[in-house]
Order: structure tokens, then sequence, then C-alpha cells
């Protein structure tokens, strides 16, 4: 028997009952809010070490760097921002206007050996660099252990 758009059996063949169910439950699932409203847009980050510093590139096109903020807490460096597009279209008889409205925010937890209190940022063509310098590590000493003289 071959099924198809065009020559499925009677709506009571239990094929037929299956196949008008799987289209009920696509049809549902892509009703859900997930598809018909736009996602948020989470910047792609990419997070390198060197030999003195830390780097954060996000990738964040189309967004004016003037909503971006850059905040740190503790050992975490936080990227957050808003992007708002406003589209319109006119027809002769039509005219339709749309606003899309997302935010996004990022939490990198950064090593000990970051130093926070020097932190740096440069925007360019839609690339957000985040340079975060090295704390200068102490190089090890040794401790001289005294022993305490006791009476006897």
């Amino acid at each position: 028997m071959r099924i198809s758009g065009q020559n499925l059996p009677s709506t009571h063949h239990p094929i037929t009952r299956l196949h008008q169910e799987i289209n009920r439950t696509f049809e549902r699932f892509f009703e859900n809010p997930l598809f018909t409203h736009p996602m948020p847009q989470i910047p792609a980050i990419h997070f390198k070490e060197e030999t003195d510093r830390f780097v954060i590139e996000a990738e964040l096109p189309g967004i004016d760097p003037n909503v971006v903020e850059i905040e740190a807490h503790g050992r975490s460096l936080i990227i957050k921002g808003e992007h708002k597009q406003t589209t319109q279209s006119q027809g002769e008889n039509m005219h339709q206007a749309e606003r899309r409205y997302s935010s996004f925010h990022r939490s990198i937890t950064l090593p000990e050996t970051a130093n926070l209190d020097h932190v740096t940022a440069e925007y360019e063509h839609g690339l957000l660099t985040v340079t975060v310098p090295k704390h200068d590590i102490p190089t090890p000493r040794r401790i001289e252990i005294k022993q305490r003289k006791t009476d006897t």
C-alpha cells in the first residue's frame, strides 16, 4: 500500500489516524512560543590565555557598543547589553512596523591570576575584545623554621 498525501486510505484506517496525529503533533510543536518569538541572541565568546594576559572576544554584530556594559564581580567578568531593531515597510495600501528587542548576559569566570583592576576593552567591526592582564606571580620563598629551646 502506498501512503502519500493524496493516496491515503480512509480516515478510519489506523495508518491514516497515525499520519493525522503526527501532523497535529508537528503543528503543536511549531506553535510553541519558542519558534514564534525571536530567540535572544547570545554572543559567541572566545576565551584564550596568553603569557601575560587573558583575551576574551565577543561577537556582537549589529549591536551598538554604547549599550554594552562590562562589569567585574569577584573573579567573574560580565558582558551584557541589549539589541533594539525597528523595521518599517510600506506598500500601496500597507504600512508595517516591527520592533524587536533582545538582551544578552554572559559571565566568564577568570583564573585567580587575572588582574581585574586593569581590564581594557575595544570594539571594532562587531567584535568586542576584552583584555585582562595577569597578576605578577610571586616566586616561592623559603621560610626558616626556628627551634625553641626548652628547659629540662
